[in-house]
């Protein structure tokens, strides 16, 4: 690696619908952006498009969006330029077909004018598969095809592909930056892949290289799914003479219901970044999660901004051990930056969460009420959205109707109306008719709320004021 400047990238594909964006997407462009950030470097986006018919631009669009949700910024990229452009790989066709016929004449390549007819299903199988790539392990009949004959058929323009031609002896080694390790493998164990496909569009193998290389890019980080393809690369980069930067290879995530690795082909709702935040949750805690997903700071310390992750992301701290998502640890971290907030930001939070469904005046005095109650947004409407729209009464105690009778007839005689006056005619109702305290509260919570458990029932009852409340408590009967 020549180039001494730190620079990284975080090279998404804006395929599949704007709601498929998945976690993994934000761990990686978390490292990526980390250590590029730490060491005064740069960090580059660019869009891995070449697949037309799935990429979309409302994709794309959502992409951007929810980088800067989780706070990154981006030095070059497609929507705002910058000097190794274009970043996006449609733009930049020519540089892949001119790399695939560089590496033919090199003998690193070769052209197979077999695999057209069926390179769709063979490229989906070697990347989804193990046995798809094992299939490849048998070489091509192609490989053997001579090359000035090969040349005449390109020439005379019959279709083909471009594979790399592996030799089976050859021991492609690397040193992995992020697993501390060194990594071999034998050229027999590695197939031919198709670099270029018979469109003209490149494969990811093909694309990557010639990216990386065009943008100088420092150091690549990837998920350990890409590590039997790394040597591939290694052939590519020396077939076009190019000098390899550092690679890494970070955990994957494991779903915690099958302890496999999550799959976005096989997209789950729990996958999805938008699943998260649609429920409630705050994109600093989502992400100061994810941070731990792979990593472990030098004084297990648990709360990180972006910015003092950057500054605490190191080399040692990733950890070898696939780390399984914890609905629980997520919840909990979720449930402390909401008790981080103050009563104003939290409430500012809710009402952009649920829009103008709820009033601003009532969720202002309610937050400090079920503030600490909360563990995601959603919360809130559980918690206190009865206090809003009624709900359906719930008897809980066999005095259910004489407790809420006896309720009315004192809260009617009720003429200010605060908490503590409140307390005082309620106890009265409890002293006099000798109830159960704990019964009485409950089958009020029951008539007003439908529900056992509610924020502090008086401080709702001054909120939801004296009309709405005997309203509600006569409907309830």
């Amino acid at each position: 690696m020549t180039n001494s400047k730190i620079r990284t990238r975080f090279a998404p594909s804006p395929t599949g619908t704007p709601e498929s964006i998945h976690l993994g997407f934000v761990i990686r462009a978390l490292w990526n952006y980390a250590y590029a950030k730490k060491n005064g470097g740069e960090f580059i986006l660019r869009l891995e498009d070449t697949d037309q018919k799935r990429s979309r631009k409302d994709t794309e669009e959502a992409i951007y969006q929810t980088l800067h949700k989780f706070g990154f910024t981006w030095d070059e990229g497609p929507d705002i330029g910058g000097p190794h452009g274009p970043y996006r790989q449609s733009e930049r066709l020519s540089k892949y077909q001119e790399a695939a016929h560089l590496l033919v004449e090199h003998g690193y390549a070769y052209y197979d004018f077999d695999a057209v007819a069926r390179e769709k299903e063979e490229i989906k199988a070697t990347y989804q598969s193990e046995e798809g790539r094992a299939e490849l392990k048998v070489r091509p009949k192609a490989r053997d095809l001579d090359p000035k004959e090969a040349k005449r058929r390109v020439d005379a323009g019959e279709p083909y592909v471009v594979r790399i031609k592996i030799p089976e002896d050859k021991k492609f080694e690397y040193q992995d930056w992020l697993l501390k390790k060194k990594i071999s493998f034998i050229g027999k164990e590695v197939p031919d892949m198709i670099l270029l496909k018979s469109d003209g569009f490149p494969t990811y193998h093909l694309a990557v290289v010639v990216d990386d290389t065009d943008m100088e890019i420092s150091h690549v980080f990837r998920g350990q799914e890409w590590i039997t393809s790394t040597p591939i690369h290694l052939y590519v980069y020396e077939g076009l003479q190019k000098s390899l930067p550092e690679i890494g290879h970070f955990t994957v995530v494991l779903d915690p219901r099958t302890k496999k690795k999550f799959s976005k082909r096989d997209m789950s709702a729990m996958f999805g970044v938008e699943t998260w935040l649609s429920q409630g949750y705050l994109p600093e805690a989502l992400l100061n999660y994810l941070m731990l997903l792979g990593w472990a700071p030098k004084d297990n310390k648990e709360f990180f901004t972006l910015e003092e992750f950057v500054q605490a992301f190191d080399q040692d701290g990733v950890q070898k051990a696939n780390p399984t998502f914890d609905t629980t640890k997520l919840d909990w971290f979720n449930g402390q930056y909401i008790r981080k907030l103050s009563d104003e930001e939290l409430a500012r939070k809710i009402l952009e969460f649920y829009g103008d469904k709820y009033d601003k005046e009532r969720v202002e005095k309610l937050t400090p009420l079920v503030k600490d109650r909360m563990r995601k947004l959603t919360d809130f409407e559980s918690l206190a959205g009865y206090v809003f729209e009624g709900k359906e009464p719930l008897k809980l105690t066999d005095k259910y109707d004489e407790h809420v009778t006896k309720a009315i007839a004192s809260l009617e005689q009720l003429e200010t109306w605060t908490v503590e006056n409140l307390n005082t005619s309620l106890m009265k109702v409890v002293t006099d008719n000798e109830f159960k305290t704990g019964d009485f509260f409950m089958d009020l919570r029951g008539a007003i709320a439908g529900s056992k458990v509610t924020p502090p029932m008086n401080d709702t009852l001054v909120i939801m004021g004296r009309d709405e409340t005997i309203m509600r408590l006569k409907k309830a009967l």
